[in-house]
């Protein structure tokens, strides 16, 4: 799934039953970064993307946007969230 650059996503936390998902804490997606859309419910008008560190840009500090950018590793992936209608 191609991602229009500067898509504003949230980074994911583990809740209940250990499921994962989307926190308040936003991060930008570089330009030309592929996700990879996952089959996943619980986000409310979110949906659940697969991503590599890399293409992530925080927009607020937090300890979890920190956990989720960094180190920006070319082979590791983490799950964001983004909107729906995005």
């Amino acid at each position: 799934m191609n991602i229009e650059k500067n898509t504003v996503c949230y980074t994911s936390e583990i809740g209940h039953n250990n499921f994962w998902y989307p926190t308040g804490d936003k991060v930008m997606i570089k330009e030309g970064c592929i996700g990879q859309q996952l089959s996943w419910i619980g986000g409310g008008n979110k949906i659940a993307l697969r991503i590599l560190k890399s293409c992530l840009v925080p927009i607020n500090i937090t300890e979890n946007t920190t956990k989720n950018t960094s180190p920006p590793n070319k082979n590791e992936f983490t799950v964001v969230w983004i909107e729906k209608n995005v």
